[in-house]
């Protein structure tokens, strides 16, 4: 199912010049919106291609440390223009980043939540729509854990400028 990126995917992307091979995975980021009392969350997945998704424990242990929990280190390029923050997820998709407190259940726009209610991301390109909680026993993010591999809760988030992209640990 992860489909492998074509020359018009990276086009105007930043740094895609020297990150064709880097930035050749395709993840599905799963953004809560926490259900009201006594109902289940919704996940609001976005597929994002020609990402870099890095799950060798040895090289994350080498660069953070052996105090990280983390699992995975996911690196997602952005544009910036005019103040706006926008995520290439294929040849036709943009989608707006937008901080998490400021983020408002938005399906035009993505955001990388980490705490109690952390988003999370899978590598894989899901294409079930809108999730329920309450479709799964237990939730869906615990389903995921249960029948898929590769599957991250987001438990931090860096930007950087200098090379336009977003570092998201995962655990």
């Amino acid at each position: 199912m992860v489909r492998h990126p074509v020359a018009e995917d990276l086009q105007g992307l930043p740094g895609a010049e020297v990150g064709v091979t880097m930035y050749q995975d395709t993840i599905t980021l799963f953004n809560r919106k926490p259900g009201e009392r006594g109902q289940g969350d919704t996940w609001i997945p976005t597929v994002i291609r020609n990402v870099n998704l890095n799950i060798d424990r040895a090289a994350i242990l080498a660069k953070y440390g052996s105090e990280t929990q983390d699992n995975a280190a996911l690196h997602i390029r952005y544009r910036a223009k005019n103040g706006e923050i926008t995520i290439v997820c294929d040849a036709r998709t943009e989608k707006t980043w937008i901080p998490p407190k400021q983020w408002n259940w938005q399906t035009d726009s993505v955001t990388f939540t980490s705490g109690n209610d952390f988003d999370f991301f899978w590598l894989g390109e899901w294409d079930g729509g809108v999730v329920s909680d309450a479709d799964y026993s237990g939730g869906f993010y615990d389903h995921m854990n249960r029948t898929h591999d590769y599957v991250f809760a987001v438990s931090s988030v860096a930007r950087y400028s200098a090379i336009p992209h977003f570092e998201i640990m995962g655990k």
